[in-house]
């Protein structure tokens, strides 16, 4: 991509997610007909972002809705301490702005990180230089407005997506001490500035936290009436993972990477939706 498709891309992908027909303040909802398909983190994994793609076939499935997150931080790289993942970020905002009822995003740790440049490591690299890096390199006297156009992307994505048939996807989930953070719910509600990015605590634990329990799950079903949470941002060996007797994590950005498709018009368990995941590898 040019520098002009980029930041055309980048910022044509943000308008499409602030205008979202589904979206109510930062969730999502997606309610039967249709189908899902959620990803777990991609990291800059190019060939099964394209896999999932060729799976979605949003042109010729319109009650398709293919969910994304965390993209950036991983994949190829021009030299050792630079990351070009920002590149299948701006491709990934081209599939929102020509598919802008189907293609959607979920805010995301590492994507949090690149807007606040908070540095955060992955393999030993620090991730957030690497892409400031090859942007830099990519872009030269443009850097300026990429970076400009990349933040606004990140700070256009919505928080959470419910389901009507009761499920819930987001990058992560708060942990039980951090479940207080949720009860007067405002941060669903208006347009997320930088500072809440770098500072806010509901919108930290939906991005950050990892460590869960049943109490503090049960406690989030209750108070945002669904069943079953999928979510990634816990690295999965095997792709995916059953927790709980209502939490699903998904991986898609190695080689056994999955991907989870389901349907809006019924009604699924965790058992249920758990024997539905895919390998990616498995998308001819």
């Amino acid at each position: 991509m040019t520098t002009k498709e980029v930041i055309a891309a980048l910022e044509r992908g943000a308008l499409a997610n602030r205008q979202d027909p589904f979206r109510v303040g930062n969730l999502i909802h997606l309610s039967a007909p249709g189908e899902v398909v959620m990803t777990g983190d991609l990291h800059g994994h190019v060939q099964n972002f394209e896999r999932l793609c060729r799976y979605a076939q949003l042109d010729r499935h319109p009650d398709r809705h293919l969910i994304l997150h965390e993209l950036l931080h991983g994949g190829g790289a021009a030299a050792p301490d630079q990351c070009e993942s920002f590149l299948l970020l701006a491709r990934a905002a081209q599939l929102k702005a020509d598919f802008p009822r189907q293609a959607h995003f979920l805010l995301s740790n590492h994507e949090i990180a690149q807007a606040t440049r908070s540095e955060i490591l992955k393999s030993g690299q620090p991730m957030v230089r690497a892409v400031s890096n090859a942007i830099s390199t990519t872009f030269a006297d443009k850097t300026a407005l990429v970076v400009q156009a990349l933040d606004e992307f990140i700070r256009s994505m919505p928080l959470a997506i419910r389901t009507g048939n009761r499920i819930w996807l987001s990058h992560s989930l708060p942990s039980e001490r951090h479940v207080q953070h949720f009860e007067t719910p405002e941060v669903f509600d208006r347009q997320l500035t930088i500072e809440d990015l770098r500072t806010n605590p509901a919108v930290r634990a939906l991005t950050w936290d990892r460590v869960h329990s049943q109490a503090g799950l049960d406690e989030l079903r209750r108070r945002w009436h669904v069943d079953v949470f999928v979510v990634g941002h816990k690295p999965q060996t095997e792709g995916a993972a059953a927790e709980y007797d209502c939490l699903i994590v998904l991986a898609s950005d190695h080689p056994h990477g999955c991907f989870l498709p389901f349907r809006l018009d019924e009604h699924y368990d965790r058992d249920a939706l758990y024997r539905l995941i895919q390998p990616v590898a498995s998308i001819t």
